[in-house]
């Protein structure tokens, strides 16, 4: 299955949604984070595969 990645922002109302290129749920987490970094108004990235809720990654974490 795909992972896909939303990115919360403070400045929009509707999340970015981008499919994620990860393997495993270690490797969406770390794409995730670089994905996060390039929004600069990136406040939270949550991924899913499906409806299951992989993990949630915050810039200051």
């Amino acid at each position: 299955m795909t992972y896909i990645c939303f990115v919360e922002s403070d400045i929009l109302s509707v999340p970015h949604m981008e499919p994620l290129a990860a393997g495993s749920d270690a490797e969406a987490h770390d794409e995730a984070t670089e994905v996060l970094l390039q929004h600069h108004s990136g406040i939270a990235a949550h991924v899913f595969v499906g409806d299951r809720l992989v993990c949630t990654v915050r810039p200051d974490q």
